[in-house]
């Protein structure tokens, strides 16, 4: 009886180091952790402020390094300032690259109230029959020239802070008016002519 209470007292002794040297290694773990992610934000935060920086050689470097880093939060983090950067060079950076990362533009119609009542009319005519949403599919890109493939010999391209596409009959060209957004004409052809303010969203 008395080897059994001595076995067991020590099984409980060892379980009693083991519990407490997990709970050792969770600490030092969270607290690795915790730094990790310190050290982290510190780096955004410089990365965030070269970005918004005075040398805009500095700032154009930094965001071709960030979005071509194969870090998705560096990358996301270029786009955002990018959009919102005074610099427009930065900014049209940011711009083509959020658009030639989508396979697809979705853009949602209104009538042209600029043009005259016969063309209004046949525009709701189209909206009538299909709806007020238009979509651009991107089969393929190229980040250097910002032309990108729609189907067939169809392409599009992104110059600036525009986008400009001909998809079969359809044209349109799209300016960047916010951080998420781009809007302008678009010229839609289903039995006819139809003239179109788009909105579509970037991001």
């Amino acid at each position: 009886m008395r080897k059994f209470v001595i076995v067991v007292t020590a099984i409980g002794m060892v379980a009693a180091l083991f519990t407490g040297a997990s709970v050792a290694v969770a600490q030092t773990s969270a607290a690795e952790m915790l730094e990790q992610a310190r050290a982290r934000a510190r780096e955004m935060e410089e990365l965030k402020a070269v970005l918004n920086g005075p040398d805009q050689n500095m700032r154009l470097a930094s965001f071709d390094i960030m979005v071509n880093s194969g870090d998705e939060a560096m990358r996301q983090i270029a786009i955002d300032t990018g959009l919102a950067s005074a610099d427009t060079l930065m900014q049209a950076m940011a711009f083509k690259e959020s658009v030639l990362s989508l396979n697809r533009i979705v853009m949602s119609l209104e009538i042209d109230k600029s043009q005259p009542a016969d063309i209004q009319v046949a525009s709701q005519k189209i909206l009538d029959a299909n709806g007020n949403a238009y979509e651009l599919p991107i089969a393929e890109s190229d980040k250097k020239t910002g032309i990108f493939k729609i189907y067939s010999n169809n392409k599009g391209q992104v110059s600036g802070l525009e986008l400009t596409f001909k998809y079969s009959y359809d044209s349109g060209r799209l300016s960047l008016v916010d951080e998420t957004t781009m809007k302008g004409p678009v010229r839609i052809y289903k039995g006819g002519y139809g003239n179109f303010i788009a909105t579509a969203k970037i991001r």
